[in-house]
């Protein structure tokens, strides 16, 4: 994949084009949705000193809202996140990561960076193509008559069929879970592991991405 830089300042690699269907337009529509990797890229080339900080405003086994709040040469700029089982089921036992994630992409993009944007993060838990679908009179879903365009995002959530952009599986997060353990890695070591490489803890993984991660894990440990 590319790593060019578009006219907002983010690779290729780091946006999600997701599709969905315009009611008022009646037709498919892509938006750019930009990965937090691309922001702290940015935050961090643009800063020489760069702060975030993070705390968990709540947290039970159904919902997780945290706050962020990011600190650059122009000032601190506080994001809030939330998850919950209900929304974020494809991802449940990691919703007060992805809360962070979420508290975090939008406290980077509060302080300037993709502000236009909102975060893949954010829009996780929606399914490319099936967002606003028209209904027919018996209020039944009506498949539009057109395909959505092709774009590099496909499917955002875990489970699709988006190919390498589709979220890491469950499967794979078991996988790479206990290659760790066979390193002596618990889940804070492998998130730690996976920020520095991808940009993202290991919940927020693409699948390419994760089977990388994967790959990386299995090396270590012949």
């Amino acid at each position: 994949m590319t790593t060019k830089p578009n006219s907002n300042q983010f690779r290729e690699d780091e946006i999600v084009i997701l599709t969905h269907w315009d009611k008022r337009e009646e037709k498919w529509v892509k938006s750019v949705h930009p990965k937090i990797g691309g922001r702290l890229r940015l935050a961090h080339e643009e800063n020489e000193q760069l702060s975030i900080t993070s705390e968990i405003v709540k947290y039970d086994e159904k919902i997780a809202v945290v706050k962020a709040v990011a600190t650059t040469t122009k000032g601190s700029f506080p994001g809030i996140g939330m998850a919950s089982v209900e929304r974020d089921e494809r991802i449940a036992p990691a919703i007060l990561e992805l809360a962070e994630t979420r508290a975090v992409a939008r406290s980077l993009r509060f302080a300037g960076y993709g502000v236009e944007y909102c975060s893949a993060e954010e829009i996780s838990h929606l399914e490319n193509g099936t967002v606003d679908l028209p209904k027919g009179k018996d209020g039944e879903t009506k498949p539009p008559q057109e395909e959505p365009p092709g774009g590099n995002g496909g499917r955002t959530s875990e489970g699709g069929n988006g190919g390498d952009t589709a979220r890491v599986t469950h499967k794979q997060l078991n996988y790479i879970v206990n290659l760790g353990r066979n390193l002596n890695m618990n889940s804070k070591d492998l998130d730690s592991e996976s920020v520095k490489v991808f940009g993202v803890k290991m919940a927020h993984l693409t699948v390419k991405d994760a089977s990388s991660f994967i790959d990386t894990l299995k090396r270590k440990a012949v």
